[in-house]
């Protein structure tokens, strides 16, 4: 068995409505990028260190990295995310985020309510 290739995304200090524009034009770029790079299943590392301030913009841009990464075959694995993004996770109902799940599936069912 193969392991998929992993590349890291690392999350800004601020993941809040007011960075949540920028976060997505640099998050685009990077997806563009990684579809062309790869034509197999990409384990997307996201350090989730840094993060000291999150709102729902924040999470919910992260939900839709997760439906980005599902569409291309690959899937979304928090690394060491902070307590604030964890608590917002838990929060929100979408703890599905924060477990890394064999199946690759992390995060898609979270917009639907899902918890883990």
């Amino acid at each position: 068995m193969t392991t998929p290739p992993t590349t890291v995304l690392c999350l800004p200090a601020e993941l809040t409505i007011y960075t949540a524009a920028e976060t997505r034009t640099a998050w685009l770029a990077w997806l563009a990028s990684e579809a062309g790079a790869s034509s197999h299943e990409l384990v997307c590392e996201v350090d989730a260190a840094a993060v000291d301030e999150v709102d729902a913009a924040g999470v919910q841009l992260l939900i839709a990295l997760a439906h980005s990464l599902e569409r291309q075959h690959s899937r979304l694995h928090l690394q060491q995310p902070s307590q604030p993004l964890r608590q917002a996770c838990l929060d929100l109902g979408v703890s599905s985020l924060l477990i890394d799940e064999p199946a690759g599936h992390a995060g898609v069912d979270a917009a639907e309510g899902d918890r883990a």
